[in-house]
């Protein structure tokens, strides 16, 4: 008989004065009712102005606005699936239709949006974006390198807005020293070159 995989490690339920353990949504059985009280307050999609009209509009709105927003600002191209309300509308029919408070944004996008306006901040970031191992590398000694892909980000422990000088190039990768003095050794295309 082989080894029984680990079990995953529990976790507190999120009232943070109950000390029983979460097994479903974050909650434990006794404050499942918070859930469902979120739930009944928000309404359904329909009875918060989400309807056959809203998906017509929504339609149109992304055939004239094919790319996401957020990702635009920051250089990069994303496909846009979802209409945001740049400023919430709780509710605001006025505000709900009005089209100069939409935007295109892809899901990642709005869903970081949505859970940070829920925690009273909005702040972009970029959504890493997956390496292309086919591509030809751009980079020469001396140019600045900015990490796009999750990897760097993750790799280099390091912010969006970070940029790199290559200090050595070897075919398909580039050697970059980070802000403590470590050298790395990545595949370029994890980033962009400045221009």
């Amino acid at each position: 008989m082989g080894k029984k995989a680990p079990q995953r490690a529990k976790r507190p339920c999120l009232v943070s004065s109950c000390k029983e353990y979460a097994t479903n949504q974050g909650y434990c059985d006794n404050h499942q009712d918070k859930i469902r009280k979120k739930d009944r307050e928000r309404g359904t999609a329909h009875q918060r102005g989400y309807d056959a009209r809203w998906e017509k509009e929504r339609l149109q709105h992304l055939a004239e606005n094919p790319l996401c927003a957020d990702h635009q600002k920051r250089g990069y191209i994303e496909v846009a699936t979802v209409v945001d309300h740049i400023i919430p509308h709780k509710g605001d029919k006025e505000l709900f239709w009005d089209k100069n408070n939409w935007q295109s944004l892809c899901k990642s996008c709005h869903d970081r949006k949505t859970q940070l306006e829920d925690r009273g901040s909005w702040n972009y970031q970029q959504q890493p974006a997956k390496a292309n191992l086919n591509s030809i590398n751009p980079f020469f000694e001396g140019d600045i390198a900015l990490p796009v892909s999750g990897f760097a980000f993750e790799s280099l422990n390091c912010k969006v807005d970070s940029k790199f000088e290559v200090i050595g190039v070897e075919s398909n990768s580039i050697t970059i020293e980070d802000n403590d003095g470590f050298t790395h050794r990545l595949h370029h295309s994890h980033f962009k070159k400045q221009v």
